[in-house]
């Protein structure tokens, strides 16, 4: 068994809507300093892991995160690709609400629609691009994407629900403000029976945060999804 591929999946810093409880979806709103704070904990955390490739949302509270992690690396060369796939769930007439909020909401991004625009990207983008390593001799490819909450959460139980394996103890819940989740690919046997297995090793992770900066313990874009 040989590891040919690791996504690391970062949720963006944390922003003065998140500190208010400010539904955001599509807002373009921007790190604050304890977000900038946690971007660049989260770059030391990965400072080490030599990226290959890199996408985030275009979004610049997740782009921003992006580049801090980018402008750390001790091994440089990855760059960054903005995709609008990458972004929070449309929040449609509840964004710039304080949540909860019960506003009638048509224009609301629906779950289904989520789901899709998710799995789609990581099918489309990823998994091509782990299928491409066909020998498992190449050393293990790293992979940043910076994304937000409500995605990173929809996509990985997508991913939990397809194929994609699981450490037995995780368990999919909060997202935190810069938290890591890794996702691991794998090559099994040889020739005719070889495989490629996906592993979710880590979910929101913020080991590297959580003795240093307060952190947005709730996420109304999350909270505020039902139509």
């Amino acid at each position: 068994m040989s590891v040919i591929a690791r996504v690391y999946i970062v949720r963006h810093g944390e922003t003065d809507w998140n500190r208010r409880r400010i539904i955001q979806g599509h807002i373009d709103t921007e790190l604050n300093a304890s977000g900038l704070a946690q971007a660049a904990l989260a770059a030391e955390a990965l400072k080490d892991v030599p990226f290959v490739q890199a996408f985030t949302s275009d979004l610049q509270r997740a782009s921003k995160t992006a580049e801090i992690i980018l402008e750390r690396q001790r091994h440089p060369g990855a760059v960054l690709v903005k995709d609008q796939a990458l972004r929070e769930r449309f929040m449609g007439e509840r964004q710039g609400e304080v949540g909860p909020s019960n506003k009638p909401a048509p224009s609301l991004e629906t779950g289904e629609s989520i789901v899709k625009r998710s799995i789609g990207w990581w099918n489309q983008t990823i998994v091509k691009y782990v299928s491409s390593l066909t020998t498992g001799d190449e050393p293990c490819q790293n992979v940043l994407v910076a994304s937000h909450g409500g995605l990173i959460s929809t996509l990985i139980r997508t991913l939990i629900l397809s194929k994609v394996l699981f450490a037995p103890d995780m368990k999919v819940g909060s997202c935190f403000n810069a938290s890591i989740t890794l996702v691991e690919y794998r090559m099994t046997g040889v020739g005719r029976n070889r495989a490629v297995d996906g592993w979710v090793l880590k979910y929101a992770d913020v080991s590297h945060l959580i003795k240093r900066l307060p952190l947005v313990q709730e996420n109304v874009d999350v909270e505020n999804t039902q139509s």
